[in-house]
């Protein structure tokens, strides 16, 4: 049977980190019964012994104040831990120890890791391990668990542990004075009147939630046959303890683990100049009242003007390789409707998000390197009265971050925030965010319309506006139906790392495979179907059929020169599949939703085929990517660029012939942003938030916000001469 491990600590300690060193690609990733907090849970095996490792969601302490430290509460007090693995920062001891004190009350073995001993060697701190393990009561290894350093040795004190032969395990408790043991152990005396919750969990760490006024403590007593014999003990125990000692029992108890946490570290650690560690050094000019924002701002600018340049040689490439897959299906493959679905369908369809990749992966790759080196924190930490100002919570930051890669998991990672009104208001300004699907429209269009400088202000500006209304939504949720101020954050500000190049590299692809995924699935179904509608009009199509082959027999048997009859015949191929596009299933759909979105895409009724973009932006409800694949299907975008033109396939066949003007251009984008979360992220709405009111009601509001704002685009950009 493996021994079952749980992986505890505080956010930023590096415990996923070590997670993964554990156990490699053996883990798998599902819910908690009965709630939406992740659990990751994976095996190895070590010296014949097989172990099984539970990653909790970090956490500052066990309160169980929020869903996940709920989580990470009964299942440490659970009797189906084994081993609890208490991952430390070494340059933050002191913060982490007050975690580590509560673990030591549940009766269970606990190991230590010392984690980033690299961080705190830098930083001037030097700890005493042998006194740290005396002291903890636990075997401590100092890991630097990004350069899997001390894994190895870690692997083997688990095994050890594992099959009993290590008995460096021994109990340790904190000393909360003779009033409070006195009172701990009443509490205690009548827990165990109760054999069922003595069993459930440790009587003294029971008895210690009780004096800190915790409410699922109180709940699981209250089901207790000996429920009033122990709530009579808890108000006589607040009653003596109040008076005497001149606080109430949480305080009193939280006092006594800073004070030993405290004591501890001036033991086994030297204390580092803070004045002179490059952190500190660093945070004074990156997280500066003025300055700040304005670096904030220049390293966003950085970032997407790197992963343009960078990513268009990669770009290059790809589209070549998918035109000369096109012309190979087309020359070998018989003529019919198969070889049309293939060619004219699947093939432009799934290049045309396909050859966006490398953008994406390498702008993933640049916010994991932030992310990595502590600076995403220091981006929160700008925002954070910001955020406050516009009623958000200061954890909102983190998921609007997020937001930018990809709205469903930022709106997962809102579940951290422990008022339910914040965590709403989160989860329904998130899809404002511009994600990384979003970001393919963003760069077709504006580099079809705009010259590159401008196209790259536009791509910026449209991350900028997502954010931006987020934080005004947000403002007035607040105000119209979430009344209250929100609840207090101190953000945690981690040491700047040198990130792992394998890391980065690892999470570049884990974000950027995604749209791979997709392309082998959502996308290709989409533009399957959208071939389909755009293909049979239901009408008269096999006689076009029939009159534009005898068209081509007819220009083939005037012996013209093979550049003049190449011509003409690619001529005629074009105006036959015009014609049935625009009389076919999706024109008919697209004519009919049209006069809503006239005023912002047509506001002077010159376009003919302005369904075209309608139905692009229909089929983005399903996903943004879409979008992309659809117009590449419907605008038949096979033309290719003149020599030394930068545009693609399907820039050139919008540039030509979708009529869009550099403001209607914009007024597309800004709607793209604005007018519907995708399917995914509506389902993680509605299961986040409980509700499919709240689903409907995002879809509702980002539609009339949607077509106002792109609608006053229009009408500003006009009485500015810009038509």
């Amino acid at each position: 049977m493996a021994l079952t491990i749980a992986l505890a600590g505080n956010p930023n300690c590096g415990k996923t980190t070590l997670f993964n060193a554990l156990t490699g690609a053996r883990h798998h990733v599902g819910n908690w019964p009965g709630v939406t907090v992740e659990r990751r849970s994976g095996t190895f095996e070590q010296d014949g012994s097989t172990l099984e490792v539970v990653d909790l969601p970090g956490t500052y302490s066990l309160a169980a104040r929020s869903e996940d430290e709920r989580v990470a509460a009964q299942f440490l007090a659970s009797p189906e831990v084994d081993l609890v693995l208490n991952v430390l920062d070494a340059s933050n001891l002191e913060r982490n120890l007050y975690l580590s004190t509560q673990l030591l009350e549940l009766g269970k073995p606990v190991a230590f890791v010392l984690n980033m001993v690299d961080d705190a060697e830098n930083r001037g701190v030097r700890i005493d391990v042998p006194a740290l393990e005396t002291l903890l009561g636990g075997p401590v290894i100092p890991t630097v668990g990004n350069r899997e350093q001390g894994i190895p040795e870690l692997k083997a004190l688990l095994a050890a542990l594992a099959r009993g032969e290590s008995t460096r395990c021994r109990r340790v408790t904190v000393d909360y004075g003779h009033d409070i043991e006195g009172e701990l152990r009443k509490l205690e005396t009548e827990i165990c009147r109760d054999e069922l919750l003595e069993a459930a969990m440790p009587p003294r760490w029971l008895a210690l939630q009780l004096l800190e006024n915790n409410a699922d403590a109180k709940r699981r007593v209250s089901e207790s046959h000996a429920s009033e014999a122990i709530s009579q003990q808890l108000a006589k125990s607040f009653a003596f303890l109040e008076p005497h000692l001149g606080a109430d029992g949480a305080t009193l108890v939280a006092e006594r683990r800073y004070g030993f946490a405290h004591g501890l570290v001036k033991e086994v650690a030297t204390a580092p100049d803070e004045g002179r560690t490059p952190t500190s050094r660093l945070d004074a000019i990156l997280t500066h009242r003025l300055l700040g924002i304005p670096i904030f701002l220049g390293i966003l600018a950085l970032v997407y003007s790197v992963s343009f340049i960078l990513g268009k040689i990669p770009q290059d490439w790809i589209a070549e390789g998918f035109k000369a897959l096109s012309g190979f299906a087309e020359a070998r493959l018989p003529a019919g409707e198969l070889t049309s679905l293939l060619v004219d369908g699947v093939i432009p369809g799934v290049s045309a998000v396909i050859v966006f990749v490398p953008v994406i992966m390498i702008l993933m790759g640049c916010i994991a390197f932030l992310e990595d080196t502590g600076y995403m924190a220091r981006a929160a930490f700008i925002m954070d009265r910001l955020m406050h100002v516009m009623g958000l919570h200061g954890k909102s930051f983190i998921p609007l971050i997020m937001g930018s890669g990809c709205n469903v998991p930022a709106i997962q990672a809102a579940r951290t925030i422990e008022s339910r009104q914040d965590r709403l208001i989160t989860i329904l300004v998130t899809p404002l965010v511009s994600c990384s699907a979003r970001l393919q429209v963003y760069i077709v269009i504006a580099g079809t319309f705009f010259t590159p400088f401008k196209a790259a202000l536009a791509i910026i500006a449209m991350h900028f506006l997502g954010l931006g209304l987020a934080v005004l939504m947000g403002r007035l949720l607040r105000s119209a139906l979430f009344s209250g101020p929100s609840s207090p954050f101190v953000m945690e500000l981690p040491p700047y790392r040198l990130p792992v190049l394998k890391a980065t590299l690892i999470h570049m692809w884990e974000k950027g495979s995604i749209f791979l995924t997709r392309a082998g699935t959502t996308i290709f179904a989409g533009a399957t179907l959208i071939w389909f509608m755009s293909r049979y009009p239901g009408i008269a199509n096999r006689e076009w059929t029939l009159e534009y082959q005898q068209q081509r027999q007819a220009v083939s048997v005037l012996g013209l020169p093979q550049a003049e009859s190449d011509e003409r015949l690619r001529a005629l191929q074009l105006a036959h599949e015009s014609r049935i596009v625009n009389t076919s299933l999706a024109a008919r759909l697209g004519q009919k939703v049209e006069p809503l979105l006239r005023p912002i895409l047509d506001p002077d009724h010159k376009r003919a085929e302005a369904w075209k973009d309608v139905i692009a932006l229909t089929a983005g409800f399903v996903a943004k990517e879409i979008v992309v694949s659809t117009m590449a299907v419907i605008h038949q975008a096979s033309d290719e660029p003149k020599e030394g033109e930068r545009l693609s396939p399907l820039q050139v066949a919008l540039r030509d012939n979708s009529g869009l003007s550099p403001l209607t251009a914009l007024a597309f984008m800004v709607f793209t942003l604005i007018y519907t979360p995708c399917l995914g992220t509506i389902a993680m709405i509605r299961r986040e938030a409980g509700s499919w009111g709240w689903a409907g009601f995002t879809v509702a509001y980002g539609l009339v916000l949607g077509w106002g704002l792109a609608w006053v685009t229009v009408a500003v950009g006009r009485a500015f001469g810009f038509a």
